[in-house]
């Protein structure tokens, strides 16, 4: 165990120093930015050796498999984010036990949260890339309008939005998908005259890009902890 939080302290501290330099950059500071440890297929230990390390913010990609983490270390452990794609049939379980949805995706799992009178807070997820096998609600101004509005009609507590970035590695591709969701966010704020100050883009291989194009919050799993599985 001592091992695996001095490695993922080393590498915490490396993409800290990309993230600094990238915030330079960009005129922001590393304040502006959170890393949120994907732990994904790990054991518990992973979570605990990021929290050990500072991280607070922890993503999960499937429910169930975070949920008896969580179960495990205990919900005030640190910050959770249900990270993956949320189904209809997930909500209850997701919003008991996550503090944060940060993948909403569709106007019936909004409704869903809704119905079962929850309020975790939530991001919600935008395809800007428009590839066809990542999901999100497509990068419509009015569309994303009408579907915040609902959120907020319903009083669900929108935070921001979240992406995922284009394969490929084409770096103009990948920073425009971002610039793209600031974009919208800016958009929103100025529409609907609310606040969203949550951007959640960037993964282990975009994540400096990101942070040039705004991002509040990276989600790092191999970044930090190395190949699942090995």
């Amino acid at each position: 165990m001592i091992d695996l939080i001095d490695k993922v302290k080393e590498n915490i501290e490396s993409a800290f120093l990309e993230i600094a330099d990238a915030a330079n950059r960009a005129g922001r500071t590393t304040e502006d930015v959170k890393i949120m440890a994907v732990t994904k297929t790990h054991p518990a230990e992973y979570i605990t050796a990021a929290v050990k390390n500072g991280i607070t913010h922890i993503g999960e990609n499937r429910i169930s498999e975070g949920g008896r983490k969580i179960r495990e270390l205990g919900s005030d452990y640190a910050i959770f984010h249900a990270i993956g794609v949320l189904h209809r049939k997930e909500v209850r379980q997701a919003a008991r036990d996550f503090q944060w949805l940060d993948a909403v995706h569709k106007i019936e799992i909004i409704e869903e949260i809704a119905r079962r009178n929850v309020s975790p807070n939530m991001l919600l997820e935008v395809n800007t890339s428009g590839e066809e096998a990542k999901k999100g609600f497509p990068p419509d101004i009015d569309l994303l309008e009408d579907v915040l509005g609902r959120a907020l009609e319903l009083s669900l507590p929108v935070k921001g939005f979240l992406t995922v970035g284009p394969l490929g590695g084409d770096v103009d591709k990948q920073r425009k998908a971002f610039e793209n969701l600031r974009y919208i966010r800016d958009s929103m704020e100025s529409r609907l005259k609310v606040s969203l100050p949550e951007l959640s883009m960037g993964m282990s291989d975009d994540f400096a890009l990101a942070v040039l194009e705004g991002s509040t919050m990276v989600r790092l799993g191999r970044r930090l902890f190395g190949s699942r599985g090995k």
